[in-house]
């Protein structure tokens, strides 16, 4: 499997040479060069777009699948501890 367009590649590298590589005083070997990082630069730009989107689908299947959270009740009719909570030296404040 091809990852880069090795036509499109030196057709991008002609074009950029040919209407501003020459104004600036490149040659068309540094123009070469400029273009195949670009397109380095994409295919791992895309390779990387890839697997965030295959992380994300993996994400949201899991979800899916997963049972929904339980319900945490609390019991506020009284004590917030028990009478066995002692702290230093004997109080009921144990530093919460």
């Amino acid at each position: 499997m091809k990852r880069y367009n090795l036509s499109e590649i030196m057709r991008t590298a002609h074009r950029t040479y040919k209407y501003v590589g020459k104004k600036q005083g490149k040659t068309f070997g540094d123009v070469l060069k400029s273009t195949w990082r670009l397109a380095k630069l994409d295919v791992a730009r895309q390779e990387a777009d890839a697997k965030r989107k295959a992380e994300e689908e993996k994400r949201l299947e899991s979800l899916k699948n997963s049972r929904p959270a339980e319900v945490v009740r609390y019991n506020f009719s009284g004590e917030i501890y028990n009478p066995s909570s002692r702290g230093y030296m004997g109080a009921h404040y144990v530093g919460d």
